[in-house]
């Protein structure tokens, strides 16, 4: 499946969603409320890759800046090599996986750095079981059907955020950096008490081992729709985590003209 995205809007929102609804299917008021979404915008996912490059070159003809890219090409974080342990040597970053396993990256490998937020939504069904005995029934039955046992439920809900550092390589899957998993004992003079100051260090350090690569953020900021919580497989579980595999392939793209077999 092909995902065309806005970078980069030339006119005004009103302008331009009047005549990109026909394209999309849906009308000027959504088309509106999708075009105010902060960049980069998924307009559409077709897998008609002839329709994807028409909405590209039409967007392009009004002024606009879009990309277009294969779905296929987009890495799920499930399939990310996630640092655990590290080491940051003078050539690359080294990573070791729970099996003792090292993996290096070169910095000179790195193409783009873009940091995010993860949500995830957890979901608590709590069961409570109440008896109480009613009097007035015991009288009416001599005693029997005293006894009412009820089940209660109660929802709990959590919702979680975690902060993570795409690292984009010129081959391959990106890196995936999470604030809570990583082991940040290879910052060494630079290690601090809390996790918080411990992933901005790295992501710092990072950047400047790697000063070629281009760096954005944009994603920590809550997008609305183009963020969409996904159900896990449980059901109980729901995350963001896939859609913004999707954004910062995009904003690497934005960033760097690649990652693509098309734009």
């Amino acid at each position: 499946m092909d995902v065309v995205a806005l970078l980069t809007l030339g006119t005004s929102v009103e302008a331009e969603a009047a005549v990109l609804a026909p394209d999309l299917g849906i009308t000027v008021y959504e088309t509106a409320l999708l075009l105010r979404v902060a960049s980069p915008i998924p307009l559409l996912r077709t897998d008609d890759r002839a329709r994807a490059l028409d909405l590209v070159a039409k967007l392009r003809a009004r002024g606009h800046d879009a990309i277009a890219c294969d779905g296929a090409t987009v890495a799920a974080s499930g399939s990310m090599t996630r640092v655990r342990s590290f080491r940051l040597e003078a050539g690359a970053l080294v990573n070791a996986d729970a099996e003792g396993k090292t993996s290096r990256l070169p910095w000179d490998e790195i193409m783009a750095l873009v940091r995010a937020v993860h949500r995830t939504r957890s979901e608590r069904i709590e069961k409570s079981v109440q008896t109480k005995v009613s009097f007035g029934r015991a009288a009416l039955s001599g005693g029997l059907g005293a006894i009412k046992t009820t089940t209660k439920e109660t929802k709990h809900t959590t919702d979680d955020r975690e902060n993570v550092l795409y690292v984009f390589r010129r081959f391959g899957a990106p890196w995936l950096i999470e604030q809570s998993s990583a082991r940040y004992e290879g910052l060494g003079s630079d290690l601090r008490p809390s996790q918080t100051e411990n992933f901005t260090t790295l992501v710092r350090r990072l950047r400047e081992s790697a000063p070629h690569a281009p760096f954005d953020e944009r994603l920590m900021i809550p997008r609305g729709s183009s963020e969409t919580m996904r159900a896990s497989a449980t059901g109980h579980q729901q995350s963001t985590a896939g859609a913004v595999d999707l954004l910062a392939h995009l904003v690497a793209m934005a960033i760097t003209r690649s990652l693509s077999p098309f734009r």
